[in-house]
């Protein structure tokens, strides 16, 4: 079953004009397709580029990162085989790798760390420091998950 949901998805992803789609809608297709919560790569979203207008959250840049997902070009520019790093200001581009960045992450980090606290690690890296950045971060990102996650089921609450 899970096998044709993500060969569903695939072919929906590749099949669908991405320019006509949301990117809220792209991200959570482009999770699911990854198994990373769809809630989660939506927070990190907003947490990384939520302070802008929608209109200017792909053009987003800050120290060498880029895009809606902040993506640090330095770390991620040979991963991705990108020629130059302004690459990473297309949408499609920016969300894929960032889904995909959270992925491995979470692959390598999630059951280390409590769920869904791994995020630290793409915020801060491999490495983090005793209630560092990562960590501070992590709390961002898990505060808005919860907001949303109670957003979206507050209609099955008494179940």
């Amino acid at each position: 079953m899970v096998l044709w949901t993500a060969l569903a998805l695939q072919f929906l992803l590749q099949s669908k004009d991405l320019s006509a789609m949301e990117p809220r809608t792209e991200i959570v297709l482009v999770s699911l397709l990854h198994g990373v919560n769809p809630h989660l790569a939506l927070a990190v979203a907003e947490v990384e580029s939520g302070g802008l207008p929608e209109s200017q959250r792909d053009r987003a840049y800050y120290r060498g990162n880029y895009g809606r997902f902040q993506i640090n070009c330095t770390t991620w520019k040979g991963v991705f085989g990108l020629k130059d790093c302004t690459e990473l200001f297309d949408r499609h581009l920016n969300i894929r790798a960032g889904v995909a960045i959270l992925a491995h992450v979470q692959a390598v980090h999630g059951s280390r760390r409590g769920q869904p606290y791994w995020v630290a690690h793409y915020n801060e890296g491999w490495q983090l420091q005793e209630d560092g950045p990562g960590v501070r971060y992590a709390r961002r990102v898990v505060a808005l998950l919860r907001r949303m996650e109670r957003r979206a089921y507050s209609a099955w609450r008494g179940w």
